[in-house]
C-alpha cells in the first residue's frame, strides 16, 4: 500500500519515509496507491486519502497524535465501512477488505498536483458544508462522509471524461475479484 503523504503530513507520522511498492498486479497497483494529506478542519487536525485512480476519498477526522500511529487501522476501518455506505454489493466489500488484509503500508512524499487538486476541491466542499449546516466536524458521520466525498464527478490529468470515484471504485474491485 503506497501512501504519498504530503510533507506536512509526513512530519507528523511516526513511520519512516519508505520507497513505494511497484511490483504488483495492475489492478492492485491501482488500489494500492493513495495520496493523504493533513488538513485543519474547524480547528481540528483531519486526514483525507484519496485514490490515485478512481479518486475514492477516506476522510478520518479529529486525528490526534496518538490516532496517527494507528492511522492504517482506521484507514482500513473508514474505507471497507464506507464502501458499504456507498452502495457496494457485499463480495466487492470482501475483495477490497481481503486486499487491504494483506497490504503492508509504505509512506513517501511522492505527490501528484491532480490528486492533490481534488483532495482540495473535496476538503472546500466539506468545509462549506459543515459551515452551511452548522454542524461540528466531531457530529459528522464519518463513513457516511467518506462515501459523499466520494460521490461527485472528478477530472483527471489526461482523462477526457470526468469519473465517478464510486463508480471507478467498482469497476476496480470487479477486476480485482477476477483475478
Amino acid at each position: 500500500m503506497n501512501i504519498h503523504c504530503t510533507k506536512k503530513l509526513m512530519a507528523k507520522l511516526p513511520f519512516e519515509e519508505s520507497p513505494a511498492v511497484e511490483y504488483l498486479s495492475e489492478p492492485a497497483q491501482r488500489l494500492f496507491n493513495w495520496h493523504a494529506n493533513l488538513i485543519t478542519i474547524q480547528r481540528k487536525q483531519c486526514v483525507i486519502l484519496v485514490n490515485d485512480a478512481t479518486r475514492y476519498a477516506v476522510f478520518l477526522p479529529s486525528m490526534t497524535k496518538p490516532e496517527l500511529k494507528h492511522i492504517e487501522q482506521h484507514f482500513h476501518d473508514v474505507f471497507v465501512n464506507s464502501l458499504i455506505k456507498a452502495g457496494l454489493e457485499f463480495p466487492l466489500i470482501e475483495v477490497a477488505a481481503k486486499h487491504l488484509h494483506e497490504a503492508r503500508f509504505k509512506y513517501d512524499t511522492v505527490c501528484s498536483r491532480s490528486v492533490q487538486g481534488t483532495m482540495r476541491l473535496m476538503t472546500e466542499d466539506l468545509d462549506w458544508s459543515l459551515y452551511h449546516n452548522s454542524q461540528h466536524i466531531d457530529d459528522i458521520a464519518l463513513y457516511s462522509t467518506s462515501a459523499w466525498l466520494s460521490d461527485r464527478p472528478c477530472n483527471v490529468k489526461g482523462v477526457k471524461d470526468c469519473i465517478w470515484p464510486v463508480k471507478a471504485m467498482t469497476e476496480l474491485l470487479l477486476s480485482l475479484q477476477q483475478i
